[in-house]
Order: C-alpha cells, then structure tokens, then sequence
C-alpha cells in the first residue's frame, strides 16, 4: 500500500471531504490506489477512465480546449478536473493526462514522460507538470511514478 495515498485517503475521511477522478495515461490507477485504505467508500464517489480524445469529449471536455491546446495540455487536466467535479459534485477531484510510453502519433503534443494534472479543491485549480526520462520502465512503473507524484501533491495540498 501506497503510505502517501493511504495518508490522503485518512485526511478525505477525517475531514468529511469527497474526491472524484478523471484519468487518462494512469488508466484508472489513481482510483484503484485509495479503494485498497477500508473506509474509502465514503469519500470516494467515482471514477472516469477517458483514454481517448472521443471519452474526454463524450465526458464532457470542451473539443476546443483538445484542438486549441492539445490532449496532453495542462488546460486539458484542468477541464477533465472540473468536468468530473461537476459530474460527481465532489470537494476534490484530480484530472490527469500524458504520455505513458510511445508517443502518441495521433496527438502531436506527445512528449514521453510528459504528463499534466489538476488537482481542484472546491473551486481552486492546481496545476502540476510532470517530466521524467521512462525509458527502459513498463508501461505499469510509469503509471504508478505518475500515481505516486499525484498522492504527493494532494497530500501536500490536504496537510
């Protein structure tokens, strides 16, 4: 078990707060991470996986903030950020995207290791950039460097 996660995980509870994600390069990781702390279910309302540029935008992500920024653009995280806070009408929710292994050739913002989140708490954004040499890592390590830098940051924001 992830401690930073688990930490973040006993703040939601203690402090009544609910949390939602929309993810995309981390697969639903981030979601699964604080269901494995017992009590969970009553913070953590929901979960959206939008792999595709067709789900983020079936979600409810403006297309224009895809074709003006890109898929992988911090202005993305942040719309997948309030989309899903708007959907499930949570204190908190996290909205991340990136590249995970290859770059993406359908997505010319592609960068490997390049990954941008959200995390919104009420109605204030946080955005964070990550950037990280993936070479020679599986695809399920890259995911879980980026879940881990997101426990960390929420955990900084929550403490």
């Amino acid at each position: 078990m992830d401690l930073n996660c688990y930490k973040v995980t006993k703040i939601l509870i203690k402090k009544k707060l609910s949390v939602s994600f929309m993810e995309s390069c981390t697969g639903g990781l981030l979601a699964s991470m604080l269901t494995d702390t017992e009590g969970a279910s009553s913070v953590f309302k929901g979960s959206l996986v939008t792999y595709s540029n067709e789900m983020k935008i079936a979600a409810g992500v403006p297309e224009k903030v895809i074709s003006t920024y890109g898929v992988y653009s911090a202005e993305c995280a942040r719309a997948m950020a309030q989309r899903c806070q708007s959907i499930y009408g949570t204190h908190l929710a996290v909205g991340i995207t990136g590249t995970t292994g290859n770059v993406d050739p359908d997505n010319e913002d592609s960068v490997t290791g390049s990954v941008n989140f959200c995390i919104r708490i009420e109605d204030k954004s946080h955005d964070f950039h990550i950037k990280e040499n993936v070479s020679g890592l599986s695809r399920k390590k890259i995911k879980q460097l980026y879940a881990d830098v997101v426990y960390e940051k929420l955990l900084e924001l929550l403490s």
